[in-house]
């Protein structure tokens, strides 16, 4: 049996400005994003768990450290050739878009996203271990406690002792100031 190649959509190549045009890819029509709180505690980590455990919904994190959950839903009137059929009418937050500011072409830190519980967990787990511990006593089944990395955790270095008041920082002896030198 012969097999056909599978034609997978691709972004053109950016313009002379080094941006890909909105014309050519009309990626910010294919979903719905709502702002959510960054999890910087249980009970908004477990909100964006909510988020991935359910189909066609993924989080994404900008490069600016803003966090939206995103809805899978191609806008009824982007045209196969990427043009709105409502242009001239259309809605005030997609006037708000453009080629300049939109994910395909932001230059500002560096964005994740979120497809999966187990994806979100890992990262979780590494970036804040103390409401990764907290969600994993009460809050996740069994198959994402014991779960696969899908990356592998970075080693930790072992702790170091505090230094106690009075000494350098790792030496573990007195400080001594230039009065007390002679």
């Amino acid at each position: 049996m012969t097999r056909r190649p599978i034609e997978l959509p691709m972004l053109p190549a950016p313009g002379p400005d080094g941006l890909v045009p909105c014309l050519s890819c009309g990626q910010c029509c294919t979903y719905v994003a709502v702002g959510i709180n960054a999890p910087r505690n249980p009970g908004y980590a477990t909100d964006v768990l909510w988020y991935l455990y359910h189909q066609n919904v993924y989080v994404y994190r900008d490069g600016d450290g803003d966090w939206s959950v995103h809805f899978e839903a191609r806008c009824k009137n982007l045209a196969p050739d990427f043009k709105c059929r409502i242009y001239e009418e259309r809605p005030h937050i997609c006037r708000s878009f453009d080629n300049t500011t939109c994910e395909v072409n932001s230059k500002e830190g560096h964005p994740i996203t979120f497809t999966s519980a187990e994806q979100f967990l890992d990262w979780l787990e590494v970036k804040h271990p103390k409401v990764y511990q907290s969600i994993a006593r009460k809050y996740l089944p069994e198959g994402l406690l014991n779960r696969p990395r899908t990356r592998p955790l970075p080693a930790r270095s072992p702790a170091r002792p505090k230094p106690r008041r009075g000494e350098a920082a790792g030496k573990g002896k007195p400080r001594v100031s230039e009065g007390d030198a002679a």
